[in-house]
This record gives C-alpha cells, structure tokens and sequence, in this order.
C-alpha cells in the first residue's frame, strides 16, 4: 500500500473514530475507504461518510476491520471532510489530516475539529488515543465544547472509538 493511501485510511479511520450518542458519550465508526470516502482530483482534500455504531461494537485488532461484517444496527451517521497536512512543515511527525468531523445520531448531534494522528510512521497504532476538540452539540448528545478522545481500533486508522465528556 503505497504512503497516501495509508494516510488516508488513518485520516478516515480517525476522523470515522469520533463520535458519541445521546445519553452515550461513546461510539464506534468504521469507514470503509473504497466506498465511504472521495478526494478531490489532487487527492489531498476529502469528504466521507459512514455509519456510527454503539461504543464497544468494534473491537480492537491488529489487522484491518471489514466494515462490512459488521452485523450491529448503526445509531446514526459520520460526516468528515478535511485534508492531509502529514508532511507539512509545521506538523507533528504523528499529525495526517486536519477534519472537521459531524456525528449525526438519531438524537441529536455533535461536532468535533483537530488533527488526526497516527503512530509516526505510515499507519496506526491500534489502542492508541487522541484528542479531537467539541465543538458544539444539539440535544445533548455530547457537551456543547470539550474534549474528546478518539482510539484507533486496527492499523488502518478508519476504525475507530470516540468518547466524548458526559
């Protein structure tokens, strides 16, 4: 797999991996990159969608998640769109794309920004956390501002938990 499309499957994994349900402040996003996610003709900027599960769905694995087995009804819808910054002068050697991420459940809605972060070396760290920032929320489902923390779920980095403050 060549490094942009590691890099993109960390950015889509980490920006799928935020989100939180009413009266849960933890879900699952599994992004599958061939169908969930387009870039634009230069292939640095994107914007996906998946589906949100209950936090815990996915569980955690050295090897790549299938989205498609997984059998769990979905809680609601991820929304990302963002670009690759890995590489950029001021970035972090961790630091693959800056998103905007939306988490659209079935009631209410949160909104997370930040830079996705990998391992440092083309890829993801399964267990490996960080923090997306809050920025705002309908209904409840998540704080109106704070912190989340993302964990990477399998080396790809498009599956991915998000716990938000509650």
């Amino acid at each position: 797999m060549n490094l942009r499309n590691l890099l993109l499957e960390l950015a889509f994994f980490s920006v799928f991996g935020i989100a939180a349900s009413a009266r849960a402040s933890t879900v699952d996003v599994c992004i599958n990159p061939l169908t969930d996610v387009r870039f634009d003709s230069t292939g640095v900027f994107f914007t996906g969608s998946a589906p949100i599960y209950p936090g815990g769905t996915i569980a955690q694995s050295i090897t790549p998640v299938d989205c498609s087995k997984i059998t769990a009804t979905p809680i609601g819808t991820f929304f990302t769109v963002g670009g690759l910054i890995a590489g950029l002068p001021a970035s972090a050697a961790q630091d693959v794309a800056m998103v905007t991420w939306h988490f659209r459940l079935k009631k209410g809605a949160f909104d997370t920004v930040g830079p996705v972060q990998g391992n440092g070396a083309g890829g993801a760290t399964p267990g490996q956390t960080y923090p997306q920032t809050v920025v705002g929320s309908v209904k409840g489902a998540a704080p109106a501002n704070g912190q989340a923390t993302v964990t990477v779920l399998d080396p790809t980095g498009f599956a991915f938990e998000i716990s938000a403050p509650g």
